[in-house]
């Protein structure tokens, strides 16, 4: 009998050091933001970044093309060779380009449509990559 009073008299002086805490942490911290500027983040977040417009691949130029992330000029030529013979019907035709692979089309998707004209008028920030792990 001693054990169990002594055990759940334990459990509630941890919980009652608990509350203390988090009471003191709340009062340290503050309330949690919110407003229209921190919905206006929260909404800008969740966009995918552009960088003011989009690139056809069907219609742009060499030099529209490598305003793309992971497209230089030799890249851009391919691209362009490709949709000679056959025209893109979705973006992830390109992976049938030598040297774009699933992360480099990743990065460009964002950018990338099929349909309309090309908008992009500055070159697109690429995604951060993520770092390799040590060997």
């Amino acid at each position: 009998m001693v054990r169990k009073s002594s055990f759940v008299l334990s459990f509630a002086l941890a919980a009652l050091v608990a509350a203390q805490a988090a009471a003191a942490t709340a009062e340290r911290v503050g309330p949690l933001p919110s407003g229209p500027v921190v919905e206006a983040a929260q909404a800008a977040a969740a966009e995918p970044p552009t960088a003011g417009g989009m690139v056809n691949i069907n219609t742009a130029t060499a030099q529209q093309l490598q305003l793309l992330p992971g497209v230089g000029p030799s890249r851009a030529q391919a691209i362009i060779a490709q949709r000679e013979r056959h025209p893109y019907r979705r973006p992830e035709d390109l992976l049938s380009i030598r040297g774009i692979g699933r992360a480099t089309l990743n990065r460009m998707l964002p950018y990338v449509v099929v349909e309309g004209e090309t908008t992009l008028t500055r070159p697109a920030p690429a995604a951060p990559r993520r770092p390799r792990p040590a060997p």
